[in-house]
């Protein structure tokens, strides 16, 4: 039985193009050895602005790739933006497999987060990678344009964790005590 284990923990860590720096738990090695697991990523044109008056106007905009898996996306932060996830900080791309934590305070930096082997079955995993994008930024009379250089980061997803369930909203949390 041991051998069989190894073989599947091999044929899923062969499922990526690039050594993984993540480990795949046990109860996912057979579905992962079905698919390309999350390795890498390339984030370009990230760009942020923030109001100097009206902090609702603050946005955060990037292109995203992974380069194993394919995926290829847009990802925004704006004024009509609602948080994704479990995080009030976490917001979903234009592909719903792909969502982002840009953080300036706390653990800084832009947190990449990609659904593994979306579609599957039993246990779903999500992997996440951060970067620290280096800004360079404009001010102007009505706030700071900043965007990052280069214009292409490189980065590795570093952890593999199951999908926490989304954060109750207030009205969710009403309805329950109701």
């Amino acid at each position: 039985m041991h051998t069989v284990n190894v073989i599947i923990g091999l044929m899923a860590t062969a499922s990526a193009s690039k050594a993984l720096l993540y480990t795949i738990p046990r109860s996912f090695q057979a579905a992962a050895s079905n698919c390309t697991l999350p390795a890498k990523f390339v984030v370009t044109d990230f760009i942020t602005y923030t109001d100097e008056t009206n902090s609702t106007l603050n946005t955060v905009c990037l292109e995203f790739s992974d380069p194993d898996t394919n995926i290829k996306t847009t990802c925004q932060q704006n004024s009509t933006s609602t948080p994704s996830g479990p995080s009030k900080n976490r917001y979903a791309c234009d592909d719903a497999n792909v969502a982002f934590i840009y953080q300036t305070t706390g653990v800084a930096g832009l947190t990449m987060i990609e659904r593994a082997c979306p579609g599957g079955t039993g246990t779903q995993l999500e992997a996440s990678g951060l970067v620290t994008p280096q800004l360079e930024c404009s001010n102007s009379t009505t706030g700071v344009l900043c965007h990052a250089e280069p214009t292409s980061i490189q980065g590795d997803f570093d952890s593999l964790e199951p999908i926490r369930p989304k954060a109750p909203t207030r009205r969710s949390q009403r309805a329950r005590r109701g």
